[in-house]
């Protein structure tokens, strides 16, 4: 397997390890101490569960990650027989079809899965979180070994690292090689911490999801610009042509008489040179991402991640225009805060 291939954790708190090793004799739903069902009912409100993560990896394909349902399975087990070759990471996923099957199995009835879909090859990613007690859980993650090292396990991670600041754990551990350097990476780009190091062996790492949720629950309301350039739709686009190149902005959202956010406009367009003798109404995007005042700092990075979006237009409960929150504006809150 290559280098992004199986990472997660073992030891006393390492279930699915042990499921691995066991075929999952003993415990395979055993949670640790958390309600199975009472997760459930909580995954079930999660941004994940409902809204599911697409991107494009760096083979230009695109990928959706989303909460593992019964329908997918088989494909999940099928992702772990052709892993090539097995008995990798600590005797993961085990030699023998039916003993990985078990375990496969296992992993799927005691943890909470997620899985990363390509639409030409099917299933090629999967992540879980065990809990281990109501604070902590474990993770594992894997990406199918033609489909590592092209931005799968780095969003898996990051899915991951979400679902479980949704569910309320205060950390997350798991367990890499020293010579996975390519795990290693994304871990450290993504937040985690070595409790133990070394250069040969299996590596300790946790986050910190409780300092992550302190930093992420700020509602938008506290970092947004009130200060916010606007468009009218009834604007000619000439007009707002003066606006971008003076202001130096690539989008602006665009509103009616009433102050209500009708849409938004690029540069893109307006690239056309026809446009310009149109009005900003006949070629503005009508389809566009808001936010209310209560939207969290966690609930915008992942909208940034998802939908490629530079900025996003807050509103009221009137759907008013009251101001807008760009990446720029989480990043200088991380510096004054932080």
């Amino acid at each position: 397997m290559s280098r992004f291939a199986l990472s997660g954790r073992r030891g006393g708190a390492g279930a699915w390890q042990q499921a691995g090793r066991e075929a999952w004799r003993s415990g395979v739903a055993d949670v640790r101490g958390q309600d199975k069902p009472a997760l459930q009912a909580d995954l079930d409100e999660t941004t994940l569960h409902n809204f599911p993560h697409a991107f494009v990896n760096r083979r230009a394909e695109p990928i959706l990650v989303k909460t593992l349902g019964e329908k997918r399975h088989r494909q999940l087990v099928e992702m772990y027989l052709a892993f090539r070759p097995r008995n990798c990471f600590s005797g993961l996923p085990p030699l023998t079809d039916p003993a990985c099957v078990r375990w496969v199995e296992g992993v799927i009835a005691a943890g909470i899965n997620l899985v990363a879909l390509s639409f030409e090859e099917g299933l090629v990613g999967h992540a879980a979180l065990f809990p281990i007690d109501a604070q902590s859980c474990e993770m594992l993650c894997a990406v199918s070994p033609p489909d590592q090292k092209i931005g799968i396990g780095t969003e898996l991670t990051r899915c991951a690292i979400q679902l479980a600041h949704e569910l309320g754990f205060d950390e997350i551990r798991l367990n890499v090689e020293a010579g996975n350097h390519v795990a290693r990476h994304v871990y450290e780009k993504c937040g985690f911490h070595y409790l133990t190091r070394g250069l040969l062996g299996e590596l300790d790492m946790s986050l910190d999801l409780q300092r992550h949720r302190d930093a992420t629950n700020v509602p938008v309301r506290e970092i947004m610009n009130t200060h916010v350039m606007a468009l009218y739709q009834e604007m000619p686009c000439r007009t707002a042509l003066e606006m971008f190149l003076e202001g130096r902005v690539a989008t602006l959202p665009v509103i009616n008489e009433k102050g209500e956010l009708v849409g938004i406009l690029s540069e893109t367009d307006l690239l056309d040179a026809a446009n310009m003798h149109k009005r900003v109404a006949e070629v503005l995007t009508r389809e566009v991402v808001s936010v209310p005042v209560g939207c969290t700092i966690a609930k915008l990075i992942s909208l940034f991640r998802s939908r490629k979006l530079r900025c996003i237009p807050v509103v009221d409960r009137r759907n008013e225009l009251i101001g807008v929150v760009g990446r720029r504006d989480i990043l200088d809150y991380y510096l004054r805060r932080l």
